[in-house]
């Protein structure tokens, strides 16, 4: 035995102690290879189902997980022993109870709880390991990870329960040696090597020692990896969809708001250009008078004020109508995107912007450069509406 009992204790933790470290060991095998005998051996659970010799139903029929307190030193380890079905079960097929195993290791797994380990029990009283053996070794090589492999103990069990010591020793031995047995993992060229054990139901010191090598390792399994590159994978496609489909509401938006945005210019437009007539007409008229009379056109150029607060007015209700349309627009974009994407609604001022490839970061709201040039062009709307009069003094306002 490499260490004396005086080095573990299975006593909980008393208060004022190191912190509790928590981890999880996976305890596979055949049914009826001594999975519950080992794990009762270890908790001292005399409560734990143990199977009947010959009996070759599993009496673990569901993932379970048995606690034992572990002091090493000056440090305590929760060690979470995990106890699943056995394989080449009557009661349950071999994909089912992978599976079984495969949710409860990656459902820890997505928690943060990985792995320190596992145990594969294999029972020495065995003249021949069959198909499914051989099966559910390469299942459990697959399922850890030919790159952690060190992370695996393959234990023999039931030494002594037959009468001739030198046969099992021999098959101790063929196991070692065969790749179809544990030779692949116990002689892995990758450095990665599995370890050996013997399990003595009658010694807990040597359960101990089993358990010891893993309390201090953490790892994650081929079929967490597997799973979370899934994930991964499924989250960028989700992400790509989100993004196509994002870009195909952009396309219906803009065009949606610059068909409305441009029917809004058409109109400011046309009300420009009456505007421009009818102070040409009064301009016009005014001078004519003063021509014909030679004196000033003082009725005509009386209409001037008139006329500019009539053009006031409009000029509101146009710069109010687009203000409702930019209201619309950003309450609909911060409703898709809740402050985190989208453009800002100044390209609805900007006469510029034609199709949506016309859209520069400046209207991204996920840039800092993001302008809002409403204000701008309110005061260039006002410069074009008034386009260059001047009757004696600099500009009608």
């Amino acid at each position: 035995m490499a260490g004396s009992m005086s080095e573990w204790s299975l006593r909980p933790p008393q208060a004022g102690q190191t912190p509790v470290r928590e981890i999880y060991i996976l305890v596979m095998g055949l049914t009826g290879a001594g999975k519950s005998t080992f794990i009762s051996v270890v908790t001292e659970d005399d409560t734990i189902p143990i199977g009947e010799p010959g009996n070759l139903d599993s009496v673990t029929e569901s993932v379970q997980d048995y606690v034992v307190n572990i002091r090493q030193g000056q440090i305590v380890y929760q060690v979470h022993l995990i106890d699943s079905p056995g394989f080449d079960d009557g009661s349950a097929a071999d994909v089912v109870v992978l599976k079984g195993i495969a949710n409860f290791v990656n459902t820890h797994y997505a928690l943060g709880k990985t792995l320190a380990g596992v145990l594969y029990l294999h029972d020495i009283t065995k003249a021949k390991m069959g198909g499914v053996g051989q099966r559910n070794l390469r299942m459990l090589e697959q399922m850890v990870g030919d790159d952690k492999w060190d992370n695996c103990t393959l234990v023999t069990t039931k030494w002594g329960c037959t009468t001739d010591t030198a046969d099992e020793e021999a098959r101790e031995q063929k196991l070692k040696e065969k790749d179809q047995f544990f030779g692949a993992m116990l002689n892995s060229k990758s450095k990665r090597q599995a370890s050996m054990m013997r399990f003595d139901p009658k010694s807990k010191g040597r359960a101990l020692e089993i358990i010891k090598p893993h309390l201090k390792r953490k790892f994650d399994p081929l079929i967490s990896r597997q799973m979370l590159k899934r994930i991964e994978g499924e989250k960028r496609e989700l992400e790509e969809s989100r993004q196509l489909l994002a870009r195909r509401f952009d396309v219906m938006q803009f065009e949606k708001f610059k068909a409305k945005r441009d029917k809004l210019l058409r109109e400011q437009r046309l009300h420009r250009a009456g505007r421009w007539t009818m102070r040409t007409a009064i301009v016009g008229g005014a001078i004519a008078a003063t021509v014909v009379t030679f004196g000033p056109g003082a009725s005509a150029f009386a209409l001037e004020p008139a006329f500019e607060t009539y053009a006031g007015k409009q000029r509101h209700r146009e710069q109010a109508k687009m203000h409702k349309l930019e209201q619309e627009y950003k309450k609909e974009n911060e409703a898709r995107f809740h402050h985190t994407g989208g453009f800002s609604s100044g390209w609805l001022h900007d006469r510029k912007v034609k199709s949506m490839s016309d859209l520069s970061d400046n209207y991204s709201l996920m840039s800092s450069s993001s302008t809002d040039l409403s204000a701008v062009d309110t005061v260039a709307d006002v410069a074009t509406d008034l386009g260059g009069f001047a009757i004696n003094h600099t500009s009608i306002s």
